[in-house]
């Protein structure tokens, strides 16, 4: 966990002086607030000895202008402002398409489509990372100038834009309702078995849920701006709900080595969704770690015949982008808080180490306007 390791090195190198307290209950993890670019390159150079206990994670950054924003895609923001559903996401796609035929014609990727559709500006449900934390600094700090600033940051594994079940979650864009899709017919394109696909995305607890992804980077702006992004896949319905409450229902005993009511309490107790009176079973870490150390107790070598007896046809799509759970946010992530009153002094500081705005978006227009504003 990354709290863990951050307390250590907060210990280990005397930074307790730029330990703040969380905002609010959504950030609840470990803090900082930086005044300057100096305090900033401490705070990151102590972080880098983090990467000598995990030589093969990468540390990921999000500036964020309004201190305020959660870690939450396009697509989701996007659907929440407007009267449509989760349908929006295929006709965005469509709609884009069919205007720049060109721009989809020399890949089959889904993933790289989706990350042409981000950049210019379509939502999506991609969230924008830096591996450049001068460049989270700079985004955080380049507007709302009366506003605290924020940089979320984890540690992760970087996964790239070919790993199979990238494609499949990126390939959701070309259904027009994910409701009830079968996780075993998304995954079948891709030759990958459901427990992969589901290890892939639950089980790593270094790993935040969903994928970090680095893409192809398309041109200057992506290069420069060491562009990842968050991928996210869409909330998957467990059916052992309906063994759990329709007790005569036979499933061959496919359930027969779990305790549903244990594996899924949390959400017996809380329901997420429902359906009429009952809950749905969602799948999350938490639930996904207790189902499958339920397998774990069975002999070494039946437990993986188990899991995809048990996995097969089991496994549905919902309409719903699943977010970041928040035991990631609180304790997988940690921020770096600007005051709003230190934004101007630290844009000025990083123009003198040459990140500024023609830096971070090389186009000619960008450029031109440094040269403009020289002779002010």
């Amino acid at each position: 966990m990354l709290t863990r390791n951050l307390n250590n090195i907060i210990e280990k190198n005397q930074l307790n002086k730029l330990v703040s307290e969380p905002t609010d209950s959504y950030y609840d993890h470990t803090t900082f607030t930086i005044h300057s670019l100096s305090e900033f390159v401490l705070l990151i150079e102590s972080l880098t000895e983090l990467y000598k206990k995990f030589p093969y994670y990468s540390f990921v950054y999000r500036g964020m202008s309004d201190y305020r924003w959660i870690l939450t895609p396009s697509l989701e923001r996007k659907i929440s402002e407007t009267k449509h559903g989760s349908d929006i996401e295929h006709s965005l796609a469509v709609e884009f398409s069919s205007e720049f035929p060109t721009l989809f014609q020399n890949t089959d990727s889904h993933f790289i489509k989706i990350a042409k559709m981000q950049h210019f500006g379509i939502p999506t449900r991609l969230l924008d990372f830096t591996l450049n934390p001068l460049i989270s600094l700079f985004f955080a700090c380049s507007d709302h100038s009366r506003t605290a600033g924020r940089i979320a940051f984890t540690l992760s594994k970087i996964h790239y834009y070919d790993d199979p079940c990238v494609e499949c979650s990126s390939s959701l864009y070309l259904y027009d309702d994910c409701l009830n899709i079968k996780l075993d017919d998304l995954i079948l394109p891709y030759k990958i078995p459901v427990s992969n696909y589901l290890f892939h995305t639950y089980a790593n607890h270094y790993d935040t849920s969903p994928l970090f992804v680095k893409p192809l980077y398309l041109d200057d702006r992506m290069k420069v701006q060491r562009s990842v992004f968050l991928l996210f896949h869409n909330c998957i319905r467990d059916i052992a709900d309906n063994n759990y409450y329709e007790k005569n229902i036979d499933h061959n005993n496919q359930f027969q080595f779990e305790n549903l009511e244990d594996i899924y309490q949390e959400q017996i107790d809380n329901p997420f969704l429902f359906w009429g009176d009952r809950p749905f079973f969602i799948v999350n870490k938490t639930s996904f770690k207790k189902l499958t150390d339920t397998y774990r107790k069975l002999e070494i070598n039946k437990f993986w015949e188990q899991i995809e007896t048990a996995f097969s046809n089991r496994f549905y799509l919902q309409p719903f982008i699943d977010p970041i759970e928040m035991p990631d946010i609180w304790f997988n992530f940690a921020s770096i808080i600007i005051p709003s009153e230190c934004k101007k002094i630290i844009i000025n500081q990083l123009k003198h180490i040459g990140i500024d705005e023609a830096y971070v978006y090389p186009e000619a227009e960008h450029m031109a306007n440094r040269i403009k504003n020289q002779y002010r």
